[in-house]
This record gives C-alpha cells, sequence and structure tokens, in this order.
C-alpha cells in the first residue's frame, strides 16, 4: 500500500474519531423531552413517505442510551403488519450483522456492546431488505456516516456498491449534520438521512 495513501487514511479516521467524540458529546446533551419528541417525529415523517410505505421488509434497532429512538418507528412497521428486523450480532463472519425478525414482546438479549437484539427468530439475508435504517453518530449530506468505529454496517452492506437494494436510511438528529464526513474506501454510503426535521435524499438512482 503507497505510504500516502495509508496516510491519508489514517487522517480520515483521526478526523472521523474527532467528529465522533464531538457528536456523541452533543446527543448526551439532549434532554428527555426533546429525545421522545424527536422519535415521534421522525416516525411520522417517515410513516407519511411512500419510501416506507412501499417496503414490507424493514430492519431497525433499539438505540441504545441517548441513540435516536427507535421505539416509534419499529412500532409503526408492526402496527402496519410489515416485517420488522433487528440487527444481530453474525457468528458467521466477524465483524458483521445477521438480521432477526421481531415482533413486539418477543425476548431480547443484550450482546457484547450492551445492545438490545431477539434471542431468537427467522432470519432474513441483508440483500433481501426493502429498506435498512441504520444508527449513526454523524453524516453529511453527500451520503458519508460516522458510526462507532466498529464497522459492522460497512461490512454487511459491502454488496451495496452499484447495487440499489436494500435502501439504507441513516437515522440522527438534525444536530448530528456536518458539512463534510472524511470518505473513505470502504465506507457504504447511505441513500438518505432521516431526522426529525426531515428526510434527505442522498442516492439518485434510487429516489425517494
Amino acid at each position: 500500500m503507497p505510504y500516502h495513501k495509508t496516510q491519508q487514511w489514517n487522517y480520515n479516521l483521526q478526523n472521523k474519531d474527532k467528529i465522533r467524540k464531538g457528536m456523541l458529546a452533543k446527543r448526551r446533551a439532549i434532554t428527555a423531552g426533546e429525545y421522545s419528541a424527536a422519535g415521534l417525529s421522525a416516525k411520522q415523517l417517515l410513516a407519511a413517505h411512500p419510501l416506507f410505505q412501499a417496503s414490507q421488509h424493514i430492519a431497525c434497532y433499539f438505540g441504545q442510551e441517548d441513540e435516536f429512538d427507535c421505539a416509534p418507528i419499529i412500532e409503526e412497521i408492526c402496527l402496519l403488519g410489515k416485517f420488522c428486523y433487528l440487527p444481530v450480532l453474525s457468528s458467521l463472519q466477524k465483524k458483521s450483522l445477521a438480521f432477526v425478525n421481531y415482533h413486539p414482546g418477543d425476548p431480547l438479549r443484550l450482546n457484547r456492546y450492551h445492545i438490545f437484539e431477539p434471542e431468537s427468530g427467522d432470519r432474513l439475508a441483508p440483500d433481501r431488505l426493502d429498506l435498512v435504517i441504520v444508527p449513526l453518530v454523524a453524516f453529511d449530506t453527500k451520503g458519508h456516516r460516522v458510526g462507532m468505529g466498529g464497522g459492522y454496517y460497512d461490512r454487511t452492506f459491502a454488496f451495496k456498491r452499484g447495487v440499489n437494494k436494500p435502501y439504507l436510511l441513516g437515522l440522527g438528529y438534525e444536530l448530528q449534520k456536518v458539512a463534510e464526513v472524511p470518505a473513505d474506501s470502504w465506507d457504504v454510503l447511505l441513500d438518505g438521512v432521516l431526522t426529525e426535521k426531515i428526510i434527505y435524499q442522498i442516492s439518485a438512482s434510487r429516489p425517494l
């Protein structure tokens, strides 16, 4: 690997870490009222949208601590009779995800990151999902995101480069938007981003 390329990747990772630290501090400052209101607002925006209405197999996640409240979206998916899937840590491929069908009330367990995931259930291959709600720490309007640094979503959806399905929709607070996220070669771009204020369309090939 050329030295200048290694230098650039290290620079990007350092900058992503700086963005991550700053955004996590901002997120911790969100009040309980703002947290609840944002979750309901995002659910209403998504539920009214043709993208959501046309999707049947939808992956979401249970937010951790001050992460965006996904419970209203999960409830809406199930209320409308759509299929809801939650990510679980894959036992087959290192640092990647599998997706398990979830119904409210199904038993959950905490994984090694203290994130709730279903104890059991039917699995669906990632490429068969219609819509995936993706957690983020920061995002820009070009589809780049900063996550927690594990790379799970990038590995799981690496096949997405040049492939339309599934639609990857980032979910975060409006305050998590930044002017530019440094890009790395392994990054998988988001097709759009949902906040409590708006749905950003990013992928021209997958119009909202």
